[in-house]
Order: structure tokens, then C-alpha cells, then sequence
């Protein structure tokens, strides 16, 4: 399950960083998905916060998420 932290981040740094018209909200997911799966890959000075283990424990639903208040910006222009 999503944390409130997480549905917050995408609502409050998501959206406003990349919903510019020109993103699609299943390639930012993915792209957040792929940043954290970079840093926690053989590097044991990286220590994934608690936001970027609930994002990579909920991959799905984090996705499912990011294209739904994608959607909605998109709606209410």
C-alpha cells in the first residue's frame, strides 16, 4: 500500500515538476522507478529513504497512481 508521503510526493513534487503537457504519466513513473532501481544497485553508500522503498515495494499501484493524477491535471486544463 502507498504511503500518504508517497501520494503526497507525487501531488506535491511530481506534478508540478513534470506535468508540462509534453510528459505522460506512465513514462515518469517509470523514470522514478528507474532512478531508484539505479541507486540501489551495488552501491552500499546509497540508502534508499523510506518514500523510495514504499515507491519500489508498490510498483504497481505507485504507477497506477502517477498516470491517475496525471490524468486529472490533464482533465481539469
Amino acid at each position: 500500500m502507498l504511503l500518504q508521503e508517497t501520494k503526497d510526493y507525487v501531488d506535491n513534487v511530481v506534478l508540478p515538476e513534470y506535468a508540462d503537457g509534453h510528459n505522460r504519466g506512465n513514462t515518469i513513473a517509470m523514470d522514478i522507478l528507474d532512478i531508484i532501481g539505479f541507486l540501489g544497485n551495488g552501491n552500499d553508500l546509497t540508502e534508499p529513504t523510506r518514500l523510495a522503498r514504499n515507491i519500489a515495494a508498490n510498483r504497481k499501484e505507485f504507477t497506477a497512481y502517477v498516470v491517475k493524477a496525471f490524468q486529472d491535471v490533464e482533465e481539469d486544463k
